[in-house]
């Protein structure tokens, strides 16, 4: 209900800023969608806000939902006793939920102790005590940054498939910036080791990413690799200065 209100809200205040602003709004180009785009995102956005993706649900299981969601629009009557049924169906989904995560981590380990095997000894990688694996692909300049410093990156992160789940360079924002000290130990740890202008590869186990928790599209015990272009080291963070944070 809080996310329903708030995208209302978010809608209302963009077009009153329309409203308020009708030369702007006229330079800008206006997106238009068909009703069914509109109706498939709205099903998008309701499968992100109930997790589903994270549920592993099959066609048949989507096909039941459609179902129940047919059954309220056509004034049917609920499939259970809406009376007795509620706590059970809660308790299934929280049961399914830890069932899936505690699946997916001990396939992720597995991948994960297969994948870092084929790594040792091999001289094209070096690694560091920690477990993180890395390649320079360019050293890049004398100027490092200290794990105390703010950097401003281009990135991709995938998944060991070569599965894509995060590029600064698909963004139109362009680069990210962000304290050494704030991410993940694999990208606090590997980023010293080249220079402004220089280009890394990390080959990082769970514990030195989102470790056996994951993070919403990042499965938990997830082994993931980065390549990493720091472009500029903005000086140190600060926060270890004790100065208020930077507006963002």
């Amino acid at each position: 209900m809080k996310k329903q209100i708030a995208l209302v809200a978010l809608c209302s205040a963009s077009f009153a800023a329309v409203a308020q602003s009708p030369d702007a709004a006229l330079q800008e180009e206006v997106a238009e969608f068909t009703s069914m785009e509109l109706l498939e995102t709205w099903g998008f956005l309701l499968s992100e806000r109930f997790n589903l993706g994270g549920l592993d649900v099959t066609d048949a299981e989507i096909d039941a939902i459609a179902r129940g969601m047919k059954r309220y629009v056509n004034r049917e009557d609920p499939p259970t006793d809406l009376s007795k049924s509620i706590d059970p169906m809660q308790t299934y989904f929280v049961e399914r939920e830890a069932q899936v995560m505690e699946e997916h981590k001990k396939r992720n380990k597995a991948e994960e102790l297969e994948f870092f095997d084929n790594l040792v000894g091999r001289p094209e990688y070096q690694s560091l005590a920690t477990g993180l694996y890395f390649q320079i692909i360019d050293p890049g300049s004398d100027e490092r940054p200290s794990t105390n410093d703010r950097v401003r990156c281009h990135y991709e992160g995938t998944f060991l498939d070569g599965t894509i789940f995060d590029s600064s360079y698909k963004r139109k924002e362009g680069p990210s910036d962000f304290a050494l000290k704030s991410v993940i130990p694999g990208w606090t740890q590997g980023l010293p080791l080249i220079g402004v202008g220089g280009k890394i590869k990390l080959f990082v186990p769970a514990k030195l990413a989102y470790g056996d928790a994951g993070t919403p599209g990042v499965p938990p015990a997830s082994a993931l690799i980065f390549e990493v272009e720091l472009l500029e080291i903005l000086g140190p963070d600060p926060a270890e200065l004790g100065l208020p944070p930077i507006p963002q």
